[in-house]
């Protein structure tokens, strides 16, 4: 079983444990100061009696200090980590060891700033004044005692005030120094703590890198986003963290970022339970001494939703909501595009103008319901005999038309809207109780350049031929049937 484990169990808590591990540090320094006293009295500067008591004063403070941090006893305190106690505890060790020396009391005096290091970042000014005087008095009160209890072991009553006098000079100085970096401590963990809570409270991931793309500082929506197993991010390479592929594919916008450049980008993160979440990802160079790069910050929203609306705007901006093709909006766009395409590569394209015979009798008969069924019918028919290259659009009730760009001629066109016409013979199942319906089409060609160099043109030509066959019996028209 691992002692330390047993010892400083994990269940106590983070804080619980500093507070132990911060224990047994100054366990080591009672260990080390109990060789000393025991030195002490192997050159007769300490009766045995007094070296046996240290030891069982040091041992007490120690299991007393142990017992309260693992039943949570400290925690009713203001000062969890009872440093004011510990040095409260030490000076006065001190002090009993400095009463029963018989030499060499002066040595023994330097242990007080030893004692008073532990309270540096941890004490604030007025502790540190409490400290001092508590040590200047205990030393007082040791002179005394020795001049009426023990004057043997005095050899010049004047040279042990000085030394009084002496560390009244030096420890006021100590605690002062002491007092204002203590101070800058707990301003600097303030701002750490600020800095904290609006890094936790702003919509969006931050994440502090060093120079060598290793984390510093992290919010808690970064750690839960990144390493939710775990919640260790402090301290890792980004590579680490993003993982091989990730790192790859954006690395130049971290090189760039330490080159003092602001970045901004977008990229797609798979989840590990397969969720695909779209990144903004801006990079801001972090400058340090002299103008030098150390590191930079990364500001991280999470924007899926806002991505997921876009598209559902345009899909409704540039879609027609009954079949889902794209509507006049989108088709004058796609037209456009194949005619500066057909122009720089000197190629044709061909329009198809649809337009339904006997649909209204349909929608009269069995209502619009089924008329819907069939304009979804019609349309999914339709893309199934063209190109991904094609498009297909819905540009008025019952009116389609279709690109066929990069075509080699009319006959072209003509052999698509005899598949058209075989696509559209099979009847519809329509209605409920369903009816079998067989509709007709009229359908217009016109080719660029042949018929217009324009939009508009094209589809006036395309319009024309088709209202023409419309007129002569179509090119297609099929009788409507209802069963």
């Amino acid at each position: 079983m691992n002692l330390g484990a047993a010892l400083m169990p994990a269940s106590l808590g983070a804080a619980q444990v500093l507070r132990l591990r911060r224990l047994a540090l100054a366990a080591l320094t009672y260990v080390l100061s109990m060789a000393l006293v025991t030195v002490g009295w192997k050159f007769d500067l300490l009766p045995a009696s007094a070296t046996l008591e240290i030891g069982m004063g040091f041992a007490a403070i120690n299991l007393g200090l142990y017992a309260a941090f693992r039943s949570g006893f400290n925690l009713r305190f203001a000062d969890a980590s009872l440093t004011l106690f510990q040095i409260l505890a030490g000076i006065s060790i001190l002090m009993y060891i400095v009463y029963n020396m018989n030499d060499g009391r002066n040595l023994a005096l330097i242990g007080c700033f030893v004692v008073f290091q532990f309270g540096i970042f941890r004490l604030k000014s007025r502790e540190f004044t409490l400290v001092t005087l508590y040590t200047l008095a205990a030393y007082a009160l040791v002179i005394n005692l020795l001049m009426h209890l023990r004057p043997e072991a005095i050899h010049d009553v004047r040279k042990e005030w000085m030394s009084w006098l002496l560390l009244a000079g030096f420890l006021p100085v100590f605690s002062i120094v002491g007092g204002q970096v203590s101070a800058l401590r707990r301003r600097m963990r303030d701002s750490a703590r600020q800095l904290r809570l609006f890094a936790d409270n702003i919509p969006a991931m931050t994440v502090s890198w060093d120079e060598n793309l290793r984390c510093r500082f992290a919010s808690k929506d970064y750690v839960a986003f990144f390493s939710p197993a775990s919640d260790i991010v402090e301290g890792r390479l980004l590579q680490e963290i993003l993982g091989e592929r990730v790192y790859r594919e954006n690395e130049r916008s971290f090189t760039r970022a330490l080159q003092g450049h602001l970045v901004a980008y977008e990229r797609i993160h798979e989840l590990p339970n397969a969720e695909s979440r779209h990144l903004a990802i801006k990079l801001l160079p972090h400058f340090g001494d002299q103008g030098k790069v150390a590191g930079f910050f990364s500001v991280i929203t999470d924007i899926t939703e806002y991505k997921l609306t876009e598209a559902r705007i345009q899909q409704v901006a540039h879609h027609d909501s009954l079949t889902g093709l794209p509507n006049r909006l989108l088709f004058n766009d796609r037209l456009d595009q194949a005619i500066s395409l057909a122009k720089r590569d000197s190629r044709q394209f061909a329009l198809l103008y649809l337009d339904l015979d006997k649909f209204k009798p349909v929608n009269d008969t069995l209502g619009h319901t089924a008329g819907d069924q069939l304009l979804k019918g019609v349309a999914a028919r339709l893309r199934h005999l063209l190109r991904e290259s094609d498009t297909l659009s819905r540009v008025g009730g019952d009116e389609f038309i279709v690109i066929l760009p990069d075509i080699a001629g009319r006959e072209v066109a003509e052999t698509v809207v005899r598949k058209v016409v075989s696509a559209l013979a099979a009847p519809f199942l329509l209605g409920d109780p369903k009816h079998s319906i067989e509709i007709g089409a009229s359908i217009g060609i016109s080719v660029y350049p042949a018929d217009g160099n324009s939009a508009d043109a094209l589809v006036k030509a395309a319009d024309n031929a088709m209202y023409t066959a419309k007129q002569s019996g179509g090119f297609l028209e099929l009788s409507a049937q209802t069963n």
